[in-house]
C-alpha cells in the first residue's frame, strides 16, 4: 500500500491455493487483509462482520477450523 498498490487478491476464509505446490496453505483471507487495513487506519467499506459471516458459513460447510488470524481470533472471543 505503500507504494501505490490498491487492488488486492484475497479470498474469504483464505480458501484456495496451489494445488502443485504441496502444503500450500492457500490464499491471503479477504478478513486478514480488512482487519489489517483497520488497524492501519485504512478506510476499505468492507463489513469485517459480512465476512466473517460468509468464511463461517463456509468453514462449517467444509467442516474445517478457520485458517485466518481474523477468524481464529472472532472464533476464540465468541466461543
Amino acid at each position: 500500500m505503500r507504494l501505490g498498490v490498491r487492488s488486492f487478491d484475497t479470498s474469504c476464509g483464505g480458501l484456495g491455493g496451489c494445488p502443485y505446490a504441496p502444503g500450500a496453505s492457500g490464499n491471503l483471507a479477504t478478513e486478514d487483509l480488512v482487519a489489517c487495513c483497520g488497524l492501519l487506519g485504512v478506510e476499505t467499506g468492507v463489513a469485517m462482520s459480512a465476512i466473517r459471516d460468509a468464511a463461517s458459513l463456509i468453514e462449517t460447510s467444509l467442516q474445517r477450523e478457520p485458517v485466518s488470524r481474523a477468524g481464529r481470533a472472532w472464533a476464540i472471543r465468541h466461543d
